[in-house]
């Protein structure tokens, strides 16, 4: 087998040789053939029990294979890849990287970006999901570290954090960066989503959602609120729109006003959308420069901004984000206001940026609204360090339908296609039905743990 580093890494082929590509539509229908891998070429890798499972980051040659749609025959066509690389191959052609390479195209730079955010959001929320409502102090009793998904039987499901993550992202997908487009399709997707009766659902964004069924327009269809909920959505906002802020400014916005309308609730959305895109950059905010970054958008908000002065000293004193969460008076645990929220996860961000596993445990051990803090930190941490920077089993125990993993890759892999070619996209259809069953199972489970929460440890 090869060496330990090798276990979950980037790797650049330092030398060109050939190997079995494996390609594969519905499961289990497949076909492989054997592939020269170039010389430069950027990998990320996935050690199984016998082999590696590695697909490309980068490398132009290769660009069309992951872009430009070659494999996408149809609408209801779906491919994944992988190369088949023996263990003696890896240490023999390949070298391991600590971080993506600044000489890769812009467009896979965005698709390891998006990857990492969309997978980010999801595996947070679903960390995170058990422990909501929980103080620290009852976290801590249920013995939670090191942290695992905990909901079903080991395994991790998604909550309405990642829910709306996922509806944003298709609606980017159609909207051919026209903020009236993207406002429409989001729109529908969150009627249509009221339909299959989500648990959790904030008073806010139901009453939002009604006021659209009654076809009341979107753009004045929020209710005056300063909750998570636009914050909760804005993480891919910033990664897709990285690069041009009027666009990010517009579609934060429209995100923003269809369910809620409280200038808090906007100012918010647009801190997770701007940390988001300074990593999609590969210019991460830091404690010297982000207040002075995110100046426009404090503005005269005095409350804002000793909120953030307050974070971003504690993270240069490293504090741990429980000890700066005592400091605010929030001993129970975070609440769902975005003026809570935002504090802890600037706090958060600005020091474990780096570190994803390290920045989801802290948010969780905060206590309190625990799978949308950790999902929008993982979010906004994800699309710096990518899906490789997230934690395999974390990956692996991901268990979801029909939003599953694959569904997420091939969302991600959609919206990337679409910034770049400008053209609408295609997503697997969500519809309310299969959605329903699911989500009544998901209620059930909830009601499950509720109960469970009623007995010792206290």
């Amino acid at each position: 087998m090869a060496t330990p580093e090798y276990k979950k890494s980037l790797l650049r082929v330092k030398q060109s040789f050939k190997t079995d590509c494996t390609i594969w539509f519905s499961a289990p229908y497949s076909y492989s053939e054997e592939v020269t891998l170039p010389t430069g070429m950027v990998l990320n890798l996935n050690e199984h029990d016998d082999y590696f499972e590695v697909t490309p980051v980068d490398n132009e040659a290769w660009a069309p294979f992951l872009i430009s749609g070659t494999y996408r025959f149809d609408k209801n066509f779906r491919y994944g890849y992988s190369f088949d690389i023996k263990p003696s191959d890896i240490g023999q052609f390949c070298e391991p990287l600590t971080q993506l390479p600044d000489d890769i195209p812009e467009q896979l730079k965005l698709l390891h970006a998006i990857q990492g955010c969309l997978f980010g959001t999801a595996v947070g929320d679903s960390i995170g999901l058990p422990f909501e409502g929980l103080t620290p102090k009852r976290i801590q009793k249920f013995k939670a570290l090191p942290l695992r998904q905990r909901f079903l039987f080991g395994r991790g499901m998604l909550s309405d954090d990642t829910e709306h993550t996922c509806m944003v992202a298709s609606s980017l997908i159609f909207s051919q960066d026209n903020p009236e487009k993207f406002s429409r399709q989001l729109a529908w997707k969150l009627r249509w989503w009221l339909l299959a009766l989500p648990a959790g659902i904030g008073m806010a964004t139901l009453k939002a959602c009604l006021k659209l069924w009654l076809f009341i327009p979107p753009r004045i269809s929020g209710v005056y609120s300063a909750g998570n909920g636009p914050a909760m959505r804005s993480a891919i906002l910033g990664v897709y729109a990285h690069d041009d802020e009027a666009l990010r400014t517009e579609l934060v916005t429209v995100n923003t006003r269809i369910t809620h309308t409280d200038p808090k609730a906007l100012k918010g959305a647009m801190i997770v959308a701007e940390l988001a895109a300074r990593n999609a950059q590969g210019k991460p905010l830091t404690p010297d420069n982000c207040l002075d970054e995110m100046a426009a958008i404090i503005r005269d908000d005095d409350e804002l901004k000793e909120l953030l002065v307050n974070a971003i000293e504690s993270a240069r004193q490293n504090q741990t984000a429980q000890d700066f969460c005592q400091q605010q008076h929030f001993s129970k645990g975070v609440s769902g206001y975005v003026y809570h929220t935002l504090p802890v996860v600037l706090q958060i961000v600005l020091r474990c940026n780096d570190d994803y596993e390290q920045a989801i445990t802290e948010a969780v051990a905060c206590g309190g609204d625990t799978d949308t803090v950790a999902a929008i930190i993982g979010g906004i941490v994800g699309a710096h360090v990518g899906k490789a920077g997230i934690p395999e089993d974390w990956l692996n125990n991901l268990k979801d339908w029909p939003r599953d993993k694959n569904y997420i890759r091939l969302l991600g892999e959609e919206l990337a296609l679409a910034k770049y070619t400008k053209q609408p996209g295609i997503t697997l259809i969500m519809d309310f039905i299969r959605i329903g069953i699911r989500n009544t199972f998901f209620i059930l489970w909830v009601l499950a743990h509720g109960f469970r929460r009623l007995l010792p440890p206290y």
